[in-house]
């Protein structure tokens, strides 16, 4: 008992000497903005919009993040350890701070000084897409931070030369000649988290609608429904939406959407990753899916992203 004690006492005294920190409050896309009433009301309003935009690829309406707005008398010791905290406050210039020093463990600390309140909406209008950028990436590393993924999936380097890990307790459904399906189905939960691997050759039309095109031939082949005749397509009454960006010098896209079962009653988001292999005529698909029926999908679908995220193409051996 004595011994708990004094290490009970050490780290209390390393708390105040600012040397350990306590561990960080709230739920995962939780963001705790502190600006008086009046201020949040009138000069906020593009930061307010950039946390509350709609994720994108739902059928429904969700919040990128959960907002939280107190003032400066109501920010207690309970607020202050929270993991994503934003303080609005006059000071003796008018600047953001991203590096301050945290007040719990994994905390995202952004600190909005304004000298004249003139000065706040420029500020929000110059950073409110970056602060919206930065707690999406905290969010992340302490989601990969907290559970170590296990090394890249040996199957699916020898097969099609990438490197992605899965959580251990995904389980292998499906490895065929060109497809691979790895699944999250507990039996206790109406909640199905899948990750299809497959590659599409490189057309000279490489655009979303090709690429979508493909998706549909593939799953129609291997992703069956319940009901015979049944199996997975594209929900083509809800447009897709493509990211493209440049991938070891190479065209790559990400693709969210809605999917669902022909001839079946399901369906939910999903989001496709296609990078093109430099060395080779194909280009890999990672197409991670939900099925989370009557349940917000936000944060199941994000971590699924920030998964598939992850993948490497390596080169030829």
């Amino acid at each position: 008992m004595y011994r708990y004690f004094v290490l009970i006492c050490v780290l209390l005294i390393s708390c105040n000497d600012g040397t350990v920190l306590p561990s960080s409050s709230g739920a995962i896309n939780e963001v705790v903005v502190v600006v008086d009433d009046h201020f949040w009301s009138d000069h906020c309003l593009t930061l307010k919009k950039n946390l509350t935009a709609q994720v994108q690829g739902i059928a429904w309406q969700e919040p990128l993040f959960d907002v939280i707005q107190i003032t400066k008398g109501e920010f207690s010791s309970f607020f202050k350890t929270h993991r994503n905290l934003i303080i609005i406050q006059k000071g003796p210039q008018s600047k953001v701070y991203f590096d301050a020093q945290p007040f719990s463990q994994q905390q995202y600390l952004c600190i909005i000084e304004y000298q004249f309140s003139q000065d706040l909406p420029l500020l929000i209008e110059q950073y409110a897409d970056v602060i919206a950028y930065d707690i999406q990436q905290k969010e992340k590393n302490r989601y990969l931070i907290s559970d170590p993924l296990p090394e890249p999936l040996a199957l699916l380097k020898s097969k099609f030369y990438i490197n992605l890990s899965l959580p251990s307790n995904f389980s292998l459904v499906l490895d065929t000649l060109g497809f691979v399906w790895y699944e999250f189905n507990p039996k206790d939960m109406e909640l199905i988290k899948g990750v299809f691997i497959y590659e599409i050759p490189v057309a000279s039309a490489f655009n979303m609608d090709y690429i979508l095109k493909k998706r549909d031939s593939v799953q129609s082949q291997y992703v069956l429904g319940p009901i015979e005749g049944s199996y997975m397509a594209t929900e083509r009454l809800f447009q897709p939406i493509a990211k493209t960006y440049d991938y070891n010098g190479l065209l790559a896209f990400d693709i969210k959407g809605l999917w669902k079962m022909e001839h079946a009653f399901m369906g939910g988001p999903f989001i496709s990753k296609v990078l093109r292999h430099p060395q080779r005529q194909q280009a890999i698909v990672v197409d991670a899916f939900l099925f989370n029926p009557g349940q917000d999908k936000r944060n199941a679908l994000q971590e699924l992203d920030w998964l598939i995220s992850e993948t490497k193409v390596l080169p030829l051996e």
